[in-house]
């Protein structure tokens, strides 16, 4: 059963204060950033929707695709770059 909000909210308020967040940071506003990071670090939007409980990927993306990034740039960078030694570290021989 879940407690009523104004429990809820009071809950995350002394969290909030405890933590030295800004007041009036919602558990929302933690989840959302929470999310956010993940994409921006590369986490697969499947996990991503794993740990916000959601059952499929699709509000993830509709929500979150924004932060992701590029995928052409991290292709090129990882994928393409490495295998033919084009990497910026890499020098010709």
């Amino acid at each position: 059963m879940r407690r009523p909000a104004s429990v809820e909210s009071r809950g995350c308020s002394a969290a909030v204060k405890r933590a030295g967040l800004p007041k009036g940071t919602t558990s929302h506003d933690l989840r959302h950033h929470y999310a956010s990071v993940l994409l921006m670090q590369g986490e697969s939007v499947i996990m991503v929707a794993e740990r916000l409980g959601y059952e499929n990927a699709t509000l993830v993306l509709s929500t979150y695709g924004h932060l992701m990034p590029d995928s052409e740039e991290r292709t090129r960078r990882c994928a393409v770059d490495d295998a033919w030694g084009c990497a910026p570290d890499a020098h010709p021989g």
